[in-house]
């Protein structure tokens, strides 16, 4: 079949892997875009990470979600982009070691992903003492830890979500009952606007606090 050169890599490669490699380079735009990062910024990364990833068998597909979701969500809380390459390069030792460790878990990824064990007990269905308890005894495998973390961080990026759209719904009863009000329709707009908010946003932090 028709080969071509890789200019990123310098080998040459067939055309099915130029295919992937183009869909992936698009995938990271597109991570990028929604993580509100330069692209530049999550090239390196990305690299390292998918090729970690690969090395482990992990699939593509469950790869590129992981990613995904942990830059997103790395966006969402502020989180620097050394902070962010932290977090990346702690996942991908996870795969090349195989099993996750505590050191790597607690310090490595939680050191810099706000709620990483919280998360990653709630994405398995357990308690953060029996996550440790997983952990510590090394039989949480890398495979088994991925997808988890991967549901809690979209799980988490919709709670953030819904607390953006509590907020929206709070500018529109404040701009549709604010006319003509004394002091008591302003307590009404307030209390109403706490009730709308502590619900969103005490979800976003049930979930980072485990």
């Amino acid at each position: 079949g028709t080969h071509y050169y890789s200019f990123e890599t310098g080998n040459i490669v067939t055309a099915t892997e130029a295919k992937t490699a183009a869909l992936q380079i698009q995938f990271l735009r597109d991570s990028a875009n929604s993580a509100g990062v330069s692209y530049g910024a999550l090239s390196k990364d990305f690299i390292r990470f998918s090729a970690a990833m690969n090395s482990a068998k992990i699939p593509m597909a469950e790869s590129n979600e992981l990613f995904k979701a942990l830059t997103r969500a790395a966006g969402s809380l502020g989180m620097s982009a050394e902070e962010t390459s932290g977090a990346l390069n702690a996942l991908g030792q996870m795969a090349s070691k195989g099993t996750v460790s505590m050191e790597e878990l607690r310090q490595q990824l939680g050191d810099r992903l706000p709620g990483a064990m919280g998360l990653v007990a709630q994405g398995l269905g357990i308690t953060e003492k029996a996550l440790i308890d997983l952990v510590s005894s090394g039989n949480l495998a890398a495979y088994e830890l991925f997808p988890a973390l991967t549901r809690a961080l979209q799980q988490m990026a919709a709670e953030t979500n819904t607390l953006s759209g509590a907020w929206e719904r709070l500018k529109n009863l404040m701009k549709g009952t604010a006319q003509d009000l004394g002091d008591a329709g302003w307590a009404t707009i307030l209390t109403e606007a706490l009730k709308i908010l502590g619900t969103a946003l005490g979800s976003v932090l049930s979930l980072l606090q485990g």
